[in-house]
């Protein structure tokens, strides 16, 4: 019992054919989604652990790429519920709710102690209300699955935290799942370089997005994770992206529990780049 699978999936709204505005665009994503969704199943995992971009989105300001603003810590949340909302043209909406593991979620606050700086996350009536972020990758994840599904911890690092703490934060993910005695899933929701549209008004251009794609999908690919505390902040900012800081807590975790990595899918159908890869155990 200990770490059985993990994953970096996407959040572009596109992915979800039900709220999608053209269901075409994001077919490629949506597949490697759907084949990503079929081999978390076939892990039979007893608990999900979601790294949520939240407080990558809601502390920094875009324009300005202010990717550092903000305190540096680490939400666990220990609500008993987690749900939201997707919605599409025309009204069109779906939705979900789900049981959280809240002895996991206390486990990892104990572990964290005082060495990361851990804080509980009770959201509001005993329910952590999920954006986009959270709710497409576990769209295909727990949401196709019979009941009983497995329960949700859901943590959201803030960019401010070090890097090597995220990655320090990873080896103790990777820890507490061992002593659980659960399967545990461990999935990063991570975006790419959100500057590939000459012509996009809110982000606009940049190179950078190209690099840094390219540098993320070879440290997928070829298994190497930890090649990601290398990429300079000018990088992030000019890239815009919003993947590296719930991709080091998964390296951590990796370097402590080694599994095999498939890229299913790296594509940039408008403007930001979005992978999809699984990892699994060696046989």
């Amino acid at each position: 019992m200990s770490l059985v699978f993990g994953a970096i999936l996407p959040h572009g709204p596109g992915i979800v054919s039900e709220v999608a505005e053209d269901p075409g665009l994001m077919a490629e994503t949506r597949a490697a989604m759907a084949e990503a969704g079929r081999r978390f199943a076939a892990a039979r995992v007893d608990t999900v652990i979601l790294l949520d971009p939240f407080l990558v989105h809601t502390q920094n300001l875009f324009e300005s790429r202010s990717l550092f603003a903000g305190e540096g810590t680490l939400p666990v949340g220990t609500a008993t519920r987690a749900g939201g909302t997707l919605s599409g043209p025309q009204g069109r909406r779906v939705q979900d709710c789900f049981a959280c593991d809240v002895a996991l979620a206390d486990a990892i606050l104990a572990a964290g102690g005082t060495a990361f700086p851990v804080r509980r996350a009770d959201g509001e009536n005993g329910e952590l209300r999920l954006d986009g972020g959270a709710m497409i990758p576990l769209w295909f994840t727990l949401h196709p699955l019979p009941a009983p599904r497995p329960g949700l911890v859901i943590i959201a690092p803030s960019p401010a935290v070090p890097r090597e703490m995220l990655v320090r934060f990873g080896h103790l993910l990777a820890d507490v799942a061992r002593d659980s005695g659960k399967r545990v899933a461990l999935i990063a929701s991570a975006d790419q370089g959100h500057t590939h549209a000459p012509d996009h008004k809110r982000f606009g251009f940049s190179p950078a997005a190209a690099q840094h794609d390219a540098l993320y999908c070879n440290a997928v690919k070829e298994n190497c994770l930890d090649r990601l505390l290398d990429i300079s902040d000018e990088m992030l900012k000019e890239s815009w992206t919003d993947s590296l800081w719930q991709t080091l807590i998964l390296a951590g975790a990796l370097s402590v529990v080694p599994m095999r990595v498939d890229l299913l899918s790296y594509a940039v159908p408008t403007y930001y780049g979005m992978a999809v890869a699984v990892y699994e155990p060696a046989t």
